[in-house]
């Protein structure tokens, strides 16, 4: 659902009431897991074009979004990869998977208010358009892209826990304090 259209329309005259609609859908956990929650009700509603205009939501985008969806399906199935579903109120399994993906796009709250990715300290904000832009602010996050205008914001935004960077991509991240990072590469060298 990241490669398509916004999911979530919204009409000049009815900000207010597409606003509204998106919030139904929103999760603390972020933005991935807000268009999951959008693609499930899609689906137990029948895909049906009446759901997405009464709830302001693109029914073609939604439509490729099952499209891939198959697609992807077929393609696991084809390599013999094992399906695992994941129980509607279990959410770290998607977020582990979600870092997994996007660990280089990490950040961490600064004490300034603003977010700095891990690796480079680069200030980052929260999109306007994102789940998370009026909610008590996470402390540590992923995020899909960065949109460059007057600031740099984070776009398509999940909430994580800190140590899921080292476990998932501990070729990536080093923890530790600096005599701790200095014995390890004293070990290496």
């Amino acid at each position: 659902m990241l490669q398509l259209d916004n999911i979530f329309v919204r009409p000049p005259n009815k900000k207010r009431d597409s606003e509204r609609a998106r919030l139904a859908f929103s999760v603390y956990e972020g933005d991935h897991l807000t268009m999951l929650n959008v693609y499930k009700a899609f689906i137990s509603h029948k895909k049906s074009a009446r759901f997405c205009h009464n709830h302001f939501l693109n029914y073609r985008a939604l439509c490729r979004a099952v499209d891939i969806r198959e697609q992807l399906i077929r393609t696991l199935r084809r390599f013999k990869v094992k399906i695992k579903p994941v129980e509607d109120d279990e959410c770290e399994p998607i977020q582990k998977c979600i870092v997994s993906g996007f660990f280089a796009n990490a950040a961490r709250l600064h004490p300034s208010g603003t977010y700095r990715t891990i690796r480079d300290d680069h200030p980052l904000e929260i999109h306007p358009t994102s789940v998370l832009y009026a909610e008590k602010l996470p402390q540590w996050v992923v995020f899909h892209e960065v949109i460059q205008t007057k600031k740099d914001y984070m776009r398509d935004i999940t909430v994580i826990e800190p140590e899921w960077l080292y476990e998932l991509a501990p070729h990536y991240y080093e923890f530790g304090t600096a005599g701790e990072l200095a014995a390890k590469g004293a070990k290496t060298s």
